[in-house]
């Protein structure tokens, strides 16, 4: 059973492992990672299952908005809800902190990340050219969070 709890620091190798294996364009180091465990704006969650990192998700509280800084699931573990089930972790902290706003970018190209967050609600706010390491464009997505 997929479970999905606070990010440690023993998780850190196994969460950069993950998204290299997910093909992330702007991977963030050891140091990056450890850095937003400390931050006290940052909450970072994984999905782990029998001891193994499936995914994990970084949201941060900017100036009463919140932004998904980074997701990530294992291929071998894609379209079996590891995505959804940090996104529904993210939305109901967002709503927690009485966040207002819930914003993200994701790969122009990546269909599945933008359907799953079409899913959660998120609509499209505009596109950032050139963002990612290979110059693909980023699309700028966001929702409003109720009650915040």
């Amino acid at each position: 059973m997929t479970t999905i709890r606070p990010m440690r620091p023993t998780d850190l190798m196994q969460v950069t492992e993950t998204d290299a294996a997910a093909g992330i364009l702007l991977p963030w180091t050891l140091n990056q990672y450890a850095r937003e465990l400390i931050n006290p704006s940052a909450f970072c969650w994984v999905a782990e299952e029998d001891g193994l990192i499936l995914g994990s998700l970084t949201l941060w509280n900017v100036a009463g908005e919140g932004e998904i800084a980074n997701i990530a699931v294992h291929p071998s573990h894609w379209r079996r809800g590891v995505g959804k089930a940090l996104m529904q972790t993210a939305l109901q902290k967002a709503a927690d902190l009485g966040l207002t706003r819930l914003l993200l970018e994701a790969r122009l190209g990546n269909l599945p990340a933008q359907a799953l967050y079409r899913a959660f609600g998120f609509q499209e706010d505009g596109i950032r050219p050139g963002y990612y390491s290979n110059r693909e464009d980023a699309l700028l997505m966001s929702r409003h969070i109720l009650g915040g």
